[in-house]
């Protein structure tokens, strides 16, 4: 088995055709054929099976691609220290961050780290932290700074707390609700929701609360991975949303305010997440030191 072979069963694992996958790769398809082939031979199991919607993983399949997944990983990140060894380069990073990180705290460090190294090349990618931390495991990112993962749910994963902060509902500041005391959660729910992925934890979080209630879901009218978007939702009509109390400071949260219902308080901690065997480039390295500076400064966020 070798890092070419792997390579190729990915890419069918990923177009579910031979064909789309050839090209994909720039090789001819019997060439794929007799190298996927190969590699069933090796491991004495079929690894794909013919559907009539394309190529799909069988069992052994399934388990081979979890493991090929982080070799690939694995592998780029050993040529990415080689060659930052080699060169004697800062290098580059690809950070993922949550909607609160781009905002306020990660361009701070960004700027402090660059101003000490002008060598250094930063890509950041924006999302909310189950989409991040998928692109974290798939070599995608160098790091995540995001809402932390359940640590049951990350043991592939080292996890750096840098901050917390309180969770609650958000309404604008004219709504109906901010002149209610005593709010209590069955009466948030003749109200529109508008809503981050229901795969985010603040979403199931919330899911969480209710449930433990024995109440149904809030249920959302808009779902989307856009803060400023939810924001807006919550400025312009009744819909309410479920976020940090930082993000009222953000210019999309003007006539924004956290209502007090005690059923519905929560706390989330959050930092910088990395892959447990992977390694972090001196770029990387320099904006975790400013991140982690900053953070003792102002640990809400």
């Amino acid at each position: 088995m070798n890092i070419r072979q792997l390579e190729y069963f990915l890419t069918v694992a990923e177009c579910k055709s031979m064909t789309l996958a050839a090209t994909t790769l720039g090789i001819a398809q019997p060439t794929l054929t007799k190298t996927v082939r190969a590699l069933e031979l090796e491991l004495g199991v079929k690894l794909f099976e013919r559907m009539p919607r394309g190529m799909e993983l069988t069992p052994y399949g399934q388990s081979l691609l979890r493991h090929a997944e982080a070799i690939k990983v694995q592998f780029g990140d050993a040529k990415n220290e080689i060659e930052a060894l080699r060169g004697g380069k800062v290098g580059t990073v690809t950070i993922g961050a949550g909607p609160a990180w781009l905002r306020r705290l990660l361009p701070a460090a960004v700027a402090k780290a660059a101003a000490k190294n002008p060598s250094i090349r930063v890509r950041i990618e924006g999302g909310f932290d189950d989409a991040l931390l998928r692109a974290l495991r798939h070599g995608e990112v160098d790091l995540v700074v995001a809402e932390l993962p359940a640590s049951d749910a990350a043991r592939d994963l080292r996890m750096q707390p840098l901050s917390t902060d309180r969770l609650g509902v958000c309404c604008r500041k004219n709504h109906e609700l901010t002149s209610r005391r005593n709010l209590a959660a069955p009466e948030l729910l003749k109200y529109p929701w508008a809503m981050p992925p229901e795969t985010t934890r603040a979403h199931q979080r919330l899911k969480a609360l209710f449930t433990a209630m024995d109440l149904p879901s809030p249920k959302a009218v808009v779902e989307t991975d856009s803060l400023a978007f939810l924001l807006q939702m919550a400025r312009f009509s009744d819909a309410l949303t479920f976020t940090v109390s930082t993000t009222l400071k953000l210019p999309e949260a003007v006539d924004l305010v956290m209502l007090k219902v005690p059923e519905l308080d929560a706390f989330r901690s959050a930092g910088i997440v990395t892959r447990k065997d992977g390694w972090l480039s001196p770029a990387a390295e320099a904006i975790v030191e400013e991140l982690v500076a900053i953070c003792k400064q102002e640990p809400t966020n």
